[in-house]
């Protein structure tokens, strides 16, 4: 076994420090210490994934919410997946996306009607992590959002971030809206995550 190797297995073992780790043996319904809510596993410890829907969002509180998909392992990079953990990623990925659309357009009857076009589509963004093998006690996560209102914005990766306007102050830069993390009020997270076990079982 060469040394990166080694590095990837010990990277793919739990850690007894690491909170994702302690969270993918929790059961479906449970809350995590952050308050996030388990929502969905796929798999067991070895190749399994787990989801989380978190207590606050970047959107809009009254309607959009924020999900977490994490690897049962302690993986820090996707090279490390085998044929079965990346066979229940995709899985894991379909049904949350899906579920995640159900949600959003059951919340909004106009996008119901509509979600068809892509001017009213059903955008959903996707901000993954994987860390340097320096920072390797860090765990893989992959976050899912409404990609709309403040989240919506163009980042470095989208053509229309280039076709932004870009203004001059001591060096390049373009105009971005900040965006603030807040609270979903208890009632509302409820039912998200009571909508969204029933949709991923």
């Amino acid at each position: 076994m060469n040394e990166i190797e080694k590095l990837m297995d010990e990277n793919t073992s739990r850690k007894d420090d690491c909170q994702f780790c302690k969270e993918a043996k929790m059961a479906v319904g449970n809350r995590t210490q952050y308050e996030s809510i388990l929502v969905y596993k796929i798999g067991g410890l070895k190749d399994g994934w787990f989801v989380t829907l978190s207590p606050r969002t970047g959107g809009d509180p009254k309607e959009d919410f924020t999900l977490q998909l994490m690897p049962c392992s302690h993986l820090t990079h996707f090279s490390q997946m085998n044929h079965e953990l990346s066979k229940n990623y995709g899985i894991a990925f379909g049904k949350v996306c899906k579920a995640m659309a159900v949600i959003m357009t059951n919340n909004n009857p106009a996008l119901k009607a509509t979600s068809e076009t892509r001017e009213n589509g059903i955008a959903i963004a996707v901000y993954g992590k994987c860390t340097t093998w320096e920072e390797k006690k860090e765990h893989l996560h992959i976050k899912l959002f409404q990609f709309r209102g403040n989240l919506g914005q163009p980042s470095t990766v989208d053509s229309s971030f280039g076709r932004k306007d870009i203004f001059n102050d001591n060096g390049k830069y373009v105009k971005m809206i900040p965006v603030k993390k807040q609270t979903i009020e208890k009632n509302m997270l409820e039912k998200i995550s009571s909508e969204l076990i029933r949709l991923l079982k």
